[in-house]
């Protein structure tokens, strides 16, 4: 059956390089290589546990985005310098 399909150019650079090597038509490779992919399992996501550590955060900076915290940070050390 014929489709027409859009591949991202590198890979179709190797699905050409490997039916050069493998002196096969293109049509042959991709047949191959989606039926391989059909064929294989889908793997299930592990849960990933991060430890985490107290680093005792004033309470003002709490529940501030990571950009306001450095921002805030910023702005207290450009004073201090000011300061000194």
């Amino acid at each position: 059956m014929r489709t027409t399909l859009n591949i991202n150019d590198a890979l179709l650079d190797e699905i050409k390089e490997r039916a050069r090597t493998e002196k096969r038509p293109v049509t042959k490779v991709i047949n191959d290589v989606l039926r391989m992919g059909l064929s294989s399992q889908p793997t299930t996501p592990q849960n990933l546990r991060i430890p985490t550590a107290k680093v005792g955060i004033k309470d003002a900076y709490k529940g501030m985005s990571l950009n306001q915290l450095y921002d805030q940070i910023e702005s207290e050390d450009h004073l201090r310098v000011a300061e000194e």
